[in-house]
């Protein structure tokens, strides 16, 4: 075998780099999210994740308990970087809050489309992430933030029922669009479908309903 066949693959070797800049629990969380959204969470392997950051395979069990560990780990990491979505977006209309929330819902579908295994992670392709406290709390502070720009929108307290209705109505609407995106299930209406579209005109409505 010459020289040139044992050298990792670019990816590999983005990783590695990463390892040995950082932390091997975050390169490994890191990796395995990539191979989730290659293989899906049923068919990744922790072993392959370890080969491309250099490791043994017995090294992540010194930072996490076990494969569910790893997965928790993945689905926090996937609401963190939700949660930064949804903020940039809402940051970057900050004189309209209509278009503001609508950002936010259009940065959860880009999201949800462009990481959809880690998506459907996130909210349940693996039962037990449902009862993980920890997890939960980070799904909750996602959401938090759409709940604290309705609340101002409309004028009410962020723990106020009708805030945190209001944000239901339009968190089920934008995880719908998302959803049938992941799913192709928007091929079977045979016209042109614009999320942007869809997105800007349900958050004007269902925010207009409720003042």
């Amino acid at each position: 075998m010459t020289s040139k066949e044992t050298e990792p693959r670019p990816d590999e070797a983005a990783a590695r780099q990463a390892y040995h800049h950082g932390s091997l629990s975050g390169a490994l969380v890191e990796q395995v999210r990539k191979l989730i959204e290659r293989d899906g969470v049923a068919d990744f392997s922790i072993a392959e994740a370890c080969k491309a950051i250099g490791v043994s395979t017995a090294a992540p069990y010194k930072h996490f308990a076990d494969k569910h560990d790893i997965l928790r780990h993945v689905a926090q990491t996937g609401f963190g970087d939700l949660t930064g979505a949804m903020e940039q977006a809402r940051d970057g209309e900050p004189k309209d809050a209509v278009r503001r929330i609508a950002g936010m819902g259009k940065a959860y579908v880009t999201f949800a489309t462009g990481n959809p295994e880690t998506f459907k992670l996130m909210f349940g392709s693996t039962p037990d992430l449902k009862k993980d406290d920890s997890t939960r709390e980070t799904g909750h502070r996602c959401f938090d933030v759409l709940i604290e720009e309705v609340a101002t929108f409309i004028g009410a307290d962020s723990s106020a029922p009708q805030s945190r209705f209001q944000s239901v109505l339009l968190w089920t609407f934008v995880h719908g669009v998302a959803s049938l995106l992941i799913d192709k299930d928007y091929d079977a209406a045979r016209i042109p479908i614009d999320p942007s579209v869809l997105i800007e005109e349900a958050t004007g409505r269902l925010l207009q309903e409720q003042r």
